[in-house]
């Protein structure tokens, strides 16, 4: 697992300073090439599109349904750390001289974006696992874990679509049709 900084150890460690901006080629290819999208999908049709059953499926804890949802949400998430480690490894840059400020401002934004998707997932998953070990009601507890999924993949594709965003600025300014 890597390890995420707070947004204080972010500024400290000097990486706002330098400007940071987004490799658009190398953040392109794994938005398109890693297959973090299509389990994404998958998690959400299970959890928010499973039919009228799945309250009463997560209640019952029938076929361990509500571990089911845990793990898979475990496994959307370790997927998501290596995603958004990918993104930051090959797609974020420290840029040495400050050409675009609100270019550095963004792409920072968006950086310190994956610690907050993160911990977000994180706190869903930890009110699933409470349903699997009984420390609260299912009846109910189910309601909110869809609905705090849903909010989550939204936040999610507010960020993705802010990244886009800025990669076509980026392509845009680089070939002079920005404006």
């Amino acid at each position: 697992m890597s390890t995420w900084i707070s947004e204080t150890e972010f500024r400290q460690s000097g990486a706002e300073a330098a400007g940071i901006t987004i490799n658009v080629p190398f953040l392109q290819e794994i938005k398109t090439d890693y297959g973090f999208r299509e389990l994404l999908n998958n998690v959400y049709h299970e959890i928010i599109h499973a039919g009228g059953d799945r309250t009463i499926r997560f209640a019952a804890n029938s076929g361990n349904f509500a571990q089911q949802v845990a793990e898979r949400l475990s496994d959307l998430r370790d997927e998501m750390e290596t995603y958004f480690a990918l993104e930051e490894f090959y797609g974020y840059f420290q840029h040495s001289a400050l050409k675009n400020p609100n270019v550095s401002q963004n792409a920072s934004s968006l950086q310190r974006d994956h610690e907050t998707l993160y911990l977000q997932l994180s706190e869903i998953i930890e009110a699933t696992w409470q349903v699997v070990y009984r420390e609260s009601s299912p009846q109910v507890q189910f309601q909110q874990i869809a609905e705090s999924f849903d909010r989550f993949c939204c936040d999610l594709a507010h960020h993705e679509q802010a990244e886009m965003d800025l990669m076509m600025r980026l392509c845009n300014e680089d070939f002079g049709v920005g404006d």
